[in-house]
């Protein structure tokens, strides 16, 4: 659980960009959706939405970057051992990340089994490292 207050700011960073993104998302297919005038579709598409954005964003920019908005704001970024990340090893990590209560089962079962990190970090190979760990290594 190490960087935990970093992780934290962090994550709640990416849920402000994450949620306004969503809302301007769902705004827009509203009134498409509207027309169509199909309940059902009007009553499910903005979980649709959030869990497609929240997976996209995440495994994009950890896969692409190794960081995500909220990781660079506060100097953290992700990677295997090796320093690699591939976009299956980023959505694995992510999967609890979609709703609160799956990540904090995910947080708990991973301080409960004493893994360094998540469950899913464990799952995916991966682990969450300070920049200035990073520039440690470089040196």
């Amino acid at each position: 659980m190490e960087h935990f207050t970093s992780r934290t700011k962090a994550l709640i960073i990416d849920a402000i960009i994450i949620t306004l993104f969503a809302a301007l998302v769902n705004n827009i297919l509203y009134i498409i959706l509207s027309i169509v005038n199909n309940k059902i579709t009007l009553a499910y598409y903005p979980s649709v939405v959030l869990i497609v954005i929240t997976m996209l964003y995440f495994t994009i920019f950890e896969a692409k970057t190794n960081k995500t908005i909220g990781k660079k704001m506060t100097h953290l970024y992700v990677s295997d051992e090796e320093g690699y990340m591939s976009y299956k090893k980023a959505f694995i990590r992510n999967l609890t990340k979609i709703y609160w209560i799956p990540l904090i089962l995910d947080i708990l079962i991973g301080k409960i089994l004493n893994f360094p990190s998540r469950l899913f970090d464990k799952i995916a190979g991966t682990d969450v490292y300070s920049d200035i760990e990073l520039e440690q290594v470089d040196d």
